[in-house]
């Protein structure tokens, strides 16, 4: 033996909505009802939300930089309710990323900037609102689904 310890298990934790860094963000976007069943997901030092299905919401996804964390991930929101279907796919845009997506499946490409907002339930903020820190929302990007690494239908 070499002496080599495995790889240690990802670090994912949930927390409260709360303390998402782009709370604020989805605040001002999605509906409350929504907003109050989400949660954040650490993944390593930076929690960010992860807001379920329900009303006009019809999917959403949360990135992530590895094959390990996204079935990380995907484990911690299987069980939950509000992320059906739970999955890991391949993102081209806006860097080439793995995403771990729930509820329907977004269209390969979007007719408009409005079709896609309605896809993950999202309005756009009254003007002059600035809700804290912006960070990329998931929604912010087009290019999904390649392949699907999902343990099977569901």
């Amino acid at each position: 033996m070499s002496g080599l310890t495995p790889p240690a298990e990802p670090d994912v934790v949930v927390m409260p909505a709360a303390e998402a860094y782009d709370f604020e963000y989805f605040r001002s976007r999605v509906d409350a009802g929504l907003l109050s069943r989400s949660i954040a997901v650490r993944v390593f030092r930076m929690p960010l939300l992860a807001v379920p299905v329900g009303g006009i919401r019809r999917g959403g996804w949360f990135g992530v930089d590895s094959l390990a964390l996204a079935l990380a991930v995907r484990d911690v929101l299987a069980p939950l309710n509000g992320f059906p279907g739970v999955r890991v796919t391949w993102h081209c845009a806006p860097r080439s990323s793995y995403a771990v997506e729930w509820g329907d499946r977004p269209p390969a490409t979007w007719l408009d900037e409005h079709e896609r907002l309605a896809f993950y339930g999202l309005k756009r903020p009254a003007p002059g609102h600035h809700g804290g820190v912006r960070v990329s929302s998931p929604a912010d990007f087009g290019c999904s689904s390649a392949a699907s690494y999902g343990r099977g239908p569901r």
